[in-house]
């Protein structure tokens, strides 16, 4: 991971108070080629990697990306019920419990050391449940002629972080300088300064959070990228 998320306020069930994790998780990859060397970024064609995103719990393998939505489910039955009571037998709606853009391409780009890396970006994602998750990053290729199934070629995850309730949120974190970095660079991300007041100006996401800013970079150097080997062909 280049970047982990660290917090995020629950944005329920509703589709207007969207919510996205703070800082936007990014992942970054390292290609090989065939005698284990890695392979100029530059000379990498792109275009062919995503990336998906599904929600799981902290310290289990326990797939946490689907719940109900409690305004489905049936009412309390009256105790005394007259012979024109009605019962709903409707069954209660599942709903994606992380919510927004969960795949992502591949993009070149700079990073807060002006070197050129590849990353997916994910700065489109919200939880509609508050408690303690991580991320799973799957990584794939592409189908195109010569290979026309996609299979999952390497995974990663992403730190424990937790979301809070609107009354126990304690505010957004500081845009950390990778952040800032691919924002100006023309990544649609939200901006924030050191301390409260207006957003970063950019190309940025217009939708801007009042919550109280902490000091809390959330920035990783050199942590776990996703390993791909150009001499794998997919299985």
């Amino acid at each position: 991971m280049a970047q982990n998320p660290i917090r995020a306020r629950m944005c329920g069930f509703g589709e207007k108070d969207r919510r996205p994790l703070d800082p936007p998780p990014v992942v970054r990859l390292r290609v090989r080629d065939d005698d284990g060397e890695f392979v100029h970024n530059e000379d990498v064609e792109v275009w062919k990697f995503v990336v998906s995103a599904t929600l799981w719990a902290p310290f289990s393998d326990n797939d946490r990306s689907i719940v109900i939505n409690p305004n489905t489910l049936p009412g309390p039955v009256p105790m005394y019920q007259s012979s024109t009571s009605v019962i709903s037998l409707s069954e209660p709606v599942k709903v994606r419990n992380l919510v927004g853009t969960t795949v992502s391409n591949a993009y070149l780009l700079k990073d807060d050391k002006d070197a050129i890396n590849i990353f997916f970006i994910f700065h489109d994602l919200s939880v509609r449940t508050e408690g303690k998750f991580r991320i799973k990053f799957q990584f794939a290729v592409i189908p195109s002629e010569n290979n026309p199934r996609a299979f999952v070629e390497s995974v990663t995850w992403s730190d424990v972080f937790e979301v809070y309730s609107a009354k126990t949120f304690p505010g957004m974190t500081d845009s950390t300088e990778l952040s800032k970095a691919f924002a100006a660079q023309g990544i649609k991300i939200t901006i924030r300064k050191n301390n409260r007041g207006r957003p970063y100006q950019g190309r940025l996401d217009d939708n801007q959070d009042d919550d109280d800013d902490n000091d809390n970079d959330g920035d990783d150097d050199d942590n776990d990228t996703l390993p791909l080997a150009l001499s794998s062909g997919i299985p």
